[in-house]
């Protein structure tokens, strides 16, 4: 049986980056927030791809100043390559590996089983002609390039002025795709094809897996309510609703929904409207094509008992009757995992699609889309307000989605500059690994006698966690205010250990020089020096730390944005004049418990 190609994927061979899903029309990929490639040797617009459904191909333009590598051949910029299932594309040479990826779906029409199709290829075979809309003209040089003429718009024609071959192709200039090449035995072929293009893999040669399916999926026939996790969680799934690999994520206020008021936050629960008028016709367009329409929302007024949980269920379910389409909702009601951008919702979607029907979401097919996507204000052409947050776009980023703002989505509009989040996890891990933990590099970690070693830093930065693992296996006395419960009780602690000849770290968070200079003084009557320890931590990066900690620990206290803010606006850099023989900045090193602690810290937690 025959195969229809129905998407094309490229895959990283790292971990660490994520699939993109290639688009009939033209697809960039580059160094961007969506790859989570950073380095500046790969261009923005390093790629351009272009997938080719009808004729089983994706089309590949190296863009970028530094060349693209297709198949360990280094491609010309601005010449357009064909590259099938099991192609290898390197963005730059020897890094960012990408795999191409075809998936198929078996072809059931009667056209295929009848015997016009036999006529049909014998007659294309022997004109050596391809038919198809996207290709009207093509000719082969012997060379290995190929012009095109295409029935495309002025852009894409544009786009690609030349092609050239480093696929396997017939003699003819025909095409062999992995099925029609295992169909096709003639020896002429397979010399002309070897000749005509470098030695393929075994694993681009073999034969294209047909996508495996569920075949009894069936629609929910009811609209259901569930609350879990202590209410923290409620999942509206209405009739309708059927499992799919492909997801269409929504936020709903300002992506599907905004106020009739024009206030920023509704005054009643009946003070909404569609947002965008092509809602419900994207919509309804999407669930025909065989997406699950998800909805992920934020909604902690419902936890604090601002809105009654009823009240909203009414308002969903009248959305949702409105929209004229089968959707599942999820509705965050606190501040803990479930809230974006913590995948909680989605990592519940995917679990319960699993475990329920058998179905795994392809994050290269599914996409999310939502206003909080941290763009910056704009004043031309249209004066439009800063966004509130970045919950949705760092949502998509934690997850490995395509993120879309509804403009983009809805309108067709260009994308927008966005705001990048001042502290990245991933890259404070990376930094954390490759620079030294005490700068200047000379630096000891202990004294050669006795000393004082005060600790400056956010809650969050990681003093007691530095001082436990560094200093009291190394003998030193820890002072800390939370354990002795003042500042007075630590200074009369900190002469005790000193008259008994120990030296002492005080574990507090000492943001000025009025709150440090207690601790200088009792160290200068003990004629002990004293050296101060700057945990090299910034106000977001002990923010997210704090959210880790109270994600992974209940038994660690809250610590709220005041007690943040409080610090951020006492605090006076420390400097020798103070009494301090030297100022030390301490690297925070993370450590995890377990695998899965590890990929949270490496995830977004703050909202911006």
């Amino acid at each position: 049986m025959s195969k229809i190609l129905k998407e094309c994927v490229i895959k990283p061979l790292s971990p660490e980056y994520l699939p993109i899903r290639i688009n009939t029309e033209q697809t960039m990929v580059g160094r961007s927030p969506e790859t989570q490639i950073q380095d500046e040797l790969c261009s923005r617009k390093q790629v351009c791809l272009k997938a080719n459904l009808e004729q089983g191909y994706v089309l590949v333009k190296s863009l970028g100043l530094n060349p693209s590598v297709l198949n360990g051949k280094e491609l010309k910029r601005n010449i357009g390559y064909e590259a099938v299932h099991g192609d290898i594309l390197e963005l730059v040479p020897g890094m960012y590996k990408y795999v191409f990826d075809f998936i198929y779906e078996p072809s059931t029409s009667e056209e295929e089983k009848g015997p016009q199709t036999s006529k049909k290829s014998s007659s294309a075979s022997s004109s050596g002609n391809r038919s198809g809309s996207s290709r009207t003209n093509v000719s082969s040089t012997s060379n290995g390039k190929r012009s095109r003429e295409e029935s495309s718009p002025k852009e894409e024609t544009e786009l690609v002025p030349k092609v050239e071959k480093t696929s396997k192709r017939s003699s003819s200039g025909k095409r062999s795709s992995p099925s029609r090449s295992n169909a096709s035995n003639s020896s002429s072929e397979k010399r002309s094809r070897e000749e005509s293009s470098p030695k393929r893999s075994k694993q681009a040669a073999s034969p294209v897996p047909v996508e495996k399916r569920k075949p009894s999926l069936a629609p929910t026939t009811e609209g259901r309510w569930e609350a879990s996790d202590d209410k923290l969680l409620h999942i509206f799934t209405s009739a309708g609703v059927m499992a799919s690999e492909k997801v269409a994520a929504y936020d709903m206020d300002g992506t599907l929904i905004k106020t009739k008021s024009g206030n920023v936050f509704p005054k009643s629960i009946d003070d909404w409207q569609i947002a965008f008028a092509e809602v419900p016709a994207k919509l309804k367009s999407l669930h025909r094509n065989g997406y699950k329409l998800v909805i992920f929302t934020n909604q902690a007024g419902i936890g604090k008992g601002k809105v009654r949980i009823e009240d909203f269920r009414q308002k969903i379910e009248s959305l949702v009757r409105k929209l004229g389409v089968p959707m599942q909702v999820f509705i965050s009601t606190g501040s803990g995992k479930y809230r974006k951008p913590r995948t909680g919702m989605w990592q519940t979607l995917c679990d319960r699609q699993q475990k329920d029907d058998g179905v795994q979401i392809d994050r290269a097919r599914s996409f999310y889309v939502g206003d909080a996507a941290g763009r910056p204000e704009l004043k031309k052409p249209v004066k439009r307000k800063k966004d509130h947050s970045s919950a949705d776009r760092l949502l998509a980023l934690n997850v490995g989605i395509r993120f879309l703002t509804p403009e983009e989505h809805f309108q067709n509009l260009p994308e927008m500059p966005w705001t990048k989040p001042e502290f990245d996890p991933r890259e404070a891990c990376r930094l954390a690994v490759t620079e030294p933990l005490l700068v200047p590099a000379g630096a000891s970690l202990t004294g050669s006698g006795q000393e004082v070693i005060v600790m400056v830093g956010f809650p969050g930065s990681g003093k007691s966690h530095f001082v436990r693992e560094h200093l009291a296996p190394k003998g030193y006395d820890i002072v800390n205010r939370d354990t002795l419960g003042s500042w007075q009780k630590c200074v009369v602690q900190m002469e005790l250990s000193l008259r008994q000849g120990k030296s002492v770290a005080v574990d507090n968070l000492s943001p000025d020089v009025e709150s440090r200079k207690r601790y200088v003084l009792v160290a200068n009557r003990a004629k002990v020096p004293v050296r101060c320890f700057l945990m090299d931590v910034g106000y977001k990066h002990a923010r997210h730390n704090n959210e880790f900690r109270e994600m992974t620990d209940r038994s660690h206290s809250t610590i709220s944005e005041l007690v943040f803010n409080s610090y951020k606006s006492k605090f006076q850099e420390p400097t020798v004049a103070e009494g301090f023989t030297e100022i030390v900045k301490v690297k925070f090193v993370p450590k995890f418990a377990s695998k899965s602690h590890e990929d949270l810290y490496r995830m977004f937690l703050l909202e911006k």
